[in-house]
């Protein structure tokens, strides 16, 4: 049996959540590390180290010349995604980017021109299409086990996460907003994959500030910066109408006077409903047993859900795959966070 090829990566940044791909690609024997790039040459040095790679690089434009290096992995600030991005792929490597995929439409929009004319593959790091409780879901789903599925809740609240106040996570110059685009854009994006991504219609959107300008409801990571800024919101709850008639409501915030940290996902549909707290691994099933309400407790096994994602990236460059987690899906929700931002601004819905 021949060996399988080894595919030649490097990272753009050295964040965490650099460290969080990085274990990932300890799952998949086909997957190399080559380089890593960092403006900071001491955080570099130290995920090197970690990891035992190579090679290092305070400038990223220098890592990409080196022509064995296959595919990146884009894991800094937003506001840096789309540079980084079209950088790698002018110099014909495939990219897997950290969400969001951008700050806004047109950058998306350009991010895929990119790609197209590259002809790389271009993913994005949705992670949570890749849990074993989603994937379980998308399989009901499809089974028909819910039905006409005509209404959603999803929502990730913290109590106390405003994450590394006064950093970049906290301007809207860098970050592009503040929960709604950091973690709502998980909730909107595996909700809408669920139901196939229909056509929104209109979008009413709100946000709020009531913490982080007061320097309240602080997480216990990320590093504070007293010289920096709180310019975004620390909560945004949208109601977004679709084509088909379904309706979904997001719940995105960094501080809320609430018991605990909720992920939740809820489907309502025709024949049966379903209730995710991504925090947990095991979901319920709501349903009818002999003209009864019953209620079903299911628990896929657990899996390493960036494992997937990471195998999914190298499988569509291999071209045995697709990616799961297209560009353009990904530009579908960046529209949608445009315009819950839009909403909130102007005080009406946006017609979409």
């Amino acid at each position: 049996m021949a060996e399988k090829r080894k595919w030649k990566i490097g990272i753009i940044g050295a964040g965490s959540i650099s460290e969080a791909h990085l274990e990932a690609m300890k799952g998949d024997s086909r997957a190399e590390v080559m380089a890593i790039a960092d403006i900071s040459e001491e955080q570099g040095a130290s995920r090197a180290e970690q990891y035992r790679i190579p090679q290092v690089f305070t400038d990223y434009g220098e890592m990409l010349k080196l022509a064995d290096i296959d595919a990146v992995i884009v894991c800094v600030p937003n506001y840096l995604h789309i540079e980084a991005t079209k950088s790698a792929l002018a110099a014909g490597k495939h990219v897997l980017c950290e969400k969001p995929m951008a700050m806004n439409v047109a950058q998306a929009e350009e991010m895929i021109a990119a790609a197209r004319q590259a002809d790389k593959i271009l993913m994005v790091a949705q992670n949570n299409r890749f849990r074993s409780d989603t994937q379980y879901v998308k399989q009901m789903l499809e089974e028909g086990k819910l039905g006409e599925v005509y209404h959603a809740k999803a929502g990730w609240v913290r109590r106390n996460g405003i994450p590394g106040w006064g950093s970049w996570f906290t301007r809207k110059d860098l970050a592009g907003g503040g929960p709604l685009i950091d973690i709502g854009v998980h909730m909107l994006d595996v909700a809408l994959w669920l139901v196939g991504h229909p056509k929104p219609v209109s979008v009413l959107g709100q946000t709020y500030a009531q913490f982080g300008p007061h320097k309240r409801g602080l997480s216990e990571w990320g590093r504070k910066d007293e010289s920096g800024y709180f310019d975004v919101e620390d909560m945004a709850v949208a109601m977004i109408t679709f084509e088909n008639g379904f309706t979904l409501t997001l719940d995105a915030s960094w501080a809320s006077h609430i018991k605990e940290e909720n992920v939740f996902l809820d489907l309502y549909g025709k024949e049966g409903g379903t209730s995710l707290r991504l925090m947990d691994q095991q979901f319920a099933y709501y349903h009818e047993l002999n003209g009864a309400a019953a209620t079903t407790e299911i628990q896929p096994n657990p899996v390493k859900e960036r494992v997937q994602l990471f195998r999914n990236f190298l499988d569509s460059v291999e071209g045995t795959a697709t990616p799961l987690c297209t560009p353009e899906q990904a530009l579908y929700i960046n529209r949608l966070i445009e315009a819950i931002y839009l909403s909130a601004q102007t005080g009406e819905a946006v017609r979409l």
